[in-house]
Formats: structure tokens, sequence, C-alpha cells
């Protein structure tokens, strides 16, 4: 048949319409997958696959045009150009084989192509996201110690950055400091932290002036796949971290969302005074000592004091009262006075700032008991910074309390994904294990928090919540010794264990929470842990008057009472149960009552 004539047949039998509406149809389906992917962690290669997919059915679509129509009554044979009166466009046993050949070969190529994007998807094993990526610490180009501060800071404005974009998931920053100037190969860094990608880069400052030189290795190939300078005055920090973010993005093949764009459009430029200040609040809070938390409030009011409208400053006020009340420096009279007003001006100057989220939540939770208004700041947090590993983790504490523990679980193993390396992580996890009557996993989780740091306050506590809930008398003294030698109180530990070797556990523990009630007020002794003592002694109306107390006080740590009084004397107690009331720990006063109903 000429060229000319088979032209001619093919757009009488319409195989030119429906070549063309495959052709759109198979492009659409590229685009889809194109934007589709990233969002549910399927490689960008798997794209490929989608194009031979498209390729390989196009012949079928050819055969199946030339030799059938589809209408109103269904698949029919295509007429010759010249048909007979007797002509039968049904289909004979010939068609019906033909047409089950193509589909037999189209669910081929589709399963031979569909299986290879799924592998594609976990070469580097199931737990591993194909867009997790770390940022290890940065190197200092200057040689000069007095710049730590700020080269730290510079690896945590690009964490906090790529933190923004939903689709990625970025390792916290505290469990990227063990290596550096590790030495190890990435590739293994990489594994050990979970992700796919590494992110190492140098800093150099002279002056105003910020050189930051990132590159990427992708842990798959092992190999460098990226690298970029970017270079500007340091109250263009936020373009910086702009751009660095929406290249890296870009370079992983991870579609920004509205929000996320208009927030990265959005930047501004800084007071170079006021940052550099901030940046030396935070590094010295985040050595976790008494002394450096002190030199932090200086240098927090410093840069509000330069700049009264800079949002960040007055966040890191309501970090550095935040922790304070956390390690006890703060009474919670203290903490709810002094600690609120700056994040609520944080939150006024950027209502995009999840920390000032976060900070609100934490206050409204542990400081109001107001759990229907903390709900929306902890959601809010973690919609705009989906990798907040502190937010995911003190979020699941919160859900325990409401009683979600299915969401509480969720979060907190998504909190221990993203800061694997974190001793105060590990221990927040423990306790929330301890609200699901997991004891044997918290205590594993309690001894790896513990060989993080040892000595460490919050990795004592989930061990000894376990072991009372476990019923492991010896155990609780031993950590409860433990815990007051590691705040340099040798000599009470030593007298514990003398009563409990002499006079047994309830004796031990009823000695112990008479000497912490009369150091109550100079000492500054949690009103719970003066519960928690009598409690185990069995002096039950003792422990519950002092949880009244705390919860008068509004004591941050009364709402723990879910985790640590399980014993069924007191969880059945009528004053016990009302106290869960009052506090709207409805879903636990609803399980106490329960054990009322059927003991």
């Amino acid at each position: 048949m000429p060229l000319r004539n088979l032209f001619v047949e093919a757009r009488r039998r319409k195989v030119l319409r429906a070549c063309a509406m495959y052709i759109v149809a198979a492009w659409v389906a590229v685009q889809v997958a194109g934007m589709l992917f990233p969002a549910i962690n399927v490689p960008d290669e798997a794209l490929l696959y989608v194009w031979l997919i498209a390729v390989f059915l196009f012949p079928l679509v050819v055969v199946f045009g030339w030799r059938y129509d589809i209408s109103a009554d269904g698949i029919t044979r295509t007429p010759p150009a010249r048909p007979g009166e007797d002509f039968d466009p049904t289909l004979r046993r010939f068609d019906v084989a033909l047409l089950a050949a193509l589909a037999i070969v189209a669910v081929s190529v589709l399963m031979q192509f569909g299986t290879q994007i799924e592998s594609g998807a976990v070469r580097l094993g199931d737990s591993i996201s194909r867009f997790s990526i770390a940022v290890l610490p940065f190197d200092d180009l200057s040689g000069d110690p007095d710049e730590q501060y700020f080269v730290s800071g510079m690896q945590s404005s690009l964490i906090d950055g790529l933190s923004r974009v939903r689709n990625l998931r970025i390792t916290s920053k505290v469990s990227t400091l063990p290596y550096r100037q590790s030495g190890g190969s990435l590739i293994d860094i990489a594994l050990q932290l979970g992700v796919a990608r590494i992110i190492e880069g140098t800093v150099l400052r002279n002056g105003d002036r910020v050189s930051i030189a990132l590159r990427m290795h992708d842990a798959e190939k092992d190999q460098q796949v990226w690298s970029a300078r970017f270079e500007d005055d340091l109250a263009n920090i936020m373009f910086i971290q702009a751009r660095a973010v929406q290249e890296i993005a870009n370079q992983v093949r991870v579609q920004l969302g509205p929000e996320e764009r208009e927030h990265f459009a959005s930047a501004r430029p800084v007071n170079a005074e006021a940052y550099n200040a901030y940046l030396k609040g935070v590094f010295h809070v985040e050595r976790f000592t008494p002394e450096d938390i002190e030199i932090a409030a200086t240098h927090f009011e410093h840069a509000v004091e330069i700049d009264s409208g800079f949002a960040l400053g007055h966040w890191g006020l309501g970090k550095h009262c935040l922790f304070q009340a956390q390690i006890g420096m703060l009474t919670p009279e203290q903490a709810r006075t002094q600690c609120l007003p700056p994040v609520l001006k944080a939150l006024e100057l950027d209502p995009f700032l999840p920390e000032a989220h976060f900070g609100l939540a934490c206050i409204r939770t542990w400081h109001h008991f107001d759990w229907e208004d903390a709900r929306g700041h902890w959601e809010r947090a973690i919609e705009i910074n989906p990798s907040y590993a502190e937010a995911h983790i003190f979020y699941s504490h919160y859900l325990g309390f409401i009683g979600e523990l299915e969401e509480s679980t969720q979060h907190a193993e998504i909190a221990v994904e993203l800061d694997p390396y974190n001793p105060f992580t590990m221990g927040l996890y423990g306790v929330q294990l301890v609200m699901r009557n997991e004891y044997e996993k918290a205590l594993d989780v309690a001894a790896k928090a513990l060989s993080m740091a040892p000595g460490y306050a919050f990795g004592y506590r989930p061990q000894l919540f376990a072991h009372i809930g476990l019923g492991n008398e010896e155990e609780v003294v031993r950590v409860t010794a433990d815990i007051y030698r590691s705040v340099r109180e040798p000599e009470i530990a030593d007298v514990l264990e003398s009563m409990y070797r002499n006079d047994g556990f309830e004796a031990a523990m009823l000695w112990d929470a008479d000497n912490l009630s009369q150091q109550y007020e100079s000492e500054r002794f949690p009103a719970f842990d003066i519960a928690i003592s009598y409690s185990l002694g069995g002096d039950y109306e003792s422990a519950i008057n002092w949880l009244e107390v705390a919860a008068d006080r509004l004591d941050p740590n009364t709402p723990y009472m879910i985790a640590v009084m399980r014993g069924p004397d007191i969880r059945k107690h009528p004053r016990f149960i009302a106290l869960l009331k009052k506090m709207g720990l409805d879903y636990w006063a609803a399980n106490s009552e329960a054990r009322v109903i059927h003991r």
C-alpha cells in the first residue's frame, strides 16, 4: 500500500485521532507523576519508567486503533473502505483472542515497569526516605575559635530553612553534632543517621560579609551531586537561606508549596548586630549549663534592645525562660509570669515562626493545662516545620495527656527518626512509652539516653517511671539514689539505700517523702516528686494531698501522674479520679472509673 494511501486509510480508521488522544493522555500522566512522586517519596529516577510505559504501550494503541472502533455498542471491528452488505462489525473469535493478547501485553508492561518504580524507592532501605537530608556541622575557614558560635548558627539557619519544606525530612542539629570532624565516610554517616543525602559546608566571615560553600552528597550513588557558593552581607542572611534552600529542593526534585514559596519570597534583611547577638544566645543555650543559660539571656536581651521588632530575639528570650523553668531555675508561678510575654511578642511580629507557636503550645500545655488552646499551636508549629523534632516529641506527650495514644506514638517515633542521637529526645520518648505501659522498651530507650549522656536527668526519669510500673522495688531505690547522686546529694542516696536494706521499700520511700516535704519551700522540690514517694510508700492520702498542691500551683510535672501513679489503690481513689477530672484529663479519669466499676 503506497504511503499516501496508508495515511488516508489510517485517518479513515481514526488511528491518528487515537494516537493523538493517547499522546495527550500520556503527557498528562507524566506531568501528574512528576508532581505526585516527590510527595509520596518515590525517587525522581522513577519518572523514566513512566515514560517507558507510555512508549511501550504506544504500538498497542496503533494496532487497536487500526482494527477496532469504540462506540455506544462497545468495541466493534472497523469496517473496510467499501464494506459489503453482509459485513458484520461484531467481534469474532480471532478478535477476542487478539484483544486478550493486547490486554495481557499491556498489563505485563505495566507490571514490569511498575515494579521498577516501586523497587527504586527502597534501594536505601524501607525506613530511609529518598528526601531525607542531614546537614553536618560546618567548617570554619577563619580558624578563629571566637567564630564558633557564628559557624554553628549558619548550620542552624540552613537546617531551619530546609525544615520549612514539607516534603523534605531534615535531621535535627543535635544528632549531627557527633559527626563534627568525625573522619567517617559520608555513606556510613548517612546510614547511621538514616538519610539519603548529606550536606557539608564551609563558612568564612570577613567583617559583615559572609561566604558559605555547600556540597551535597548522594548516599546511594556515593558521590557529590551538587555544590554552590553563596555570598552576601550578614544583613541579607535570610536571602542566603532562601536561595540555598530553593536550590537544594530543586536538586532533590521537591516542589515547594504555595506557602513555602511565599515564605522564601518574603525574606527580608535583618539587623546584622541584632542577628549576631541572637546567634550568640542560641550558642550558649545549646550548651545546657546554668552558667551558659545566664550568658544567653544577656545576648537575647541585647538583640531586642538593638531591634525591638526582631521576632527571633523575642523568641530567644522565651526559649531561655522556658529552659530555666524546665531545669527548675524558675518556679511555676515565675515561669507563667515571665515566659509568656516574649513568646507572644515573637508571634505577633512573625505569625509564621514555628518556634513561637511551639513555645506558646508548651506554655498552654505545661503552665496552664489549657489543652484546647494548646492543640492549635502544636499543629501549626509542625505544619510550618514538619521536621521540628522537639515539637513532635513534646506534642506526643500532649497527645498522651488527652488520651490519643496512637497518634502520640506516631509523633514520638517521628521525633526519634529526626533526632536519633539526642539524649533529651530519647528520654522524653521513654516517658511516652511509659504512658503506653511499654515498660521494657522504655528501659531500653532510657539506657540509650544515659549511654549518650551519663548522669543525664532525662534518662533517669523514664527509667524510674518504668521500674515503678513494673513493680521493681530494688531498681526504684537504685535509680532514685542515682538521681540524688547526679544532683550532688550523695548523703541522701546513702541513707535511702540503707533504709531499704534495713527497713524495707515502703519505709525507705516514706522517709524520702518526709525528707522532701520538709525542704519543699526552701529547696523548690516539686510537689509532684513528693507525691510519687508517698505513693510508693503506700500513703495514698498524703500522695493525693501533694498532687493537689502540684495541680493548684500548675506544676508542669503534674500531668505525668497518668504515667507514674499506676497502682490500683491510688488509681481507683475517688480523690484521684476527681483530680484527673479537674485537670481535664478525661480519658484517664474514665479509665480509672472503669477500674472502680469492675473491681
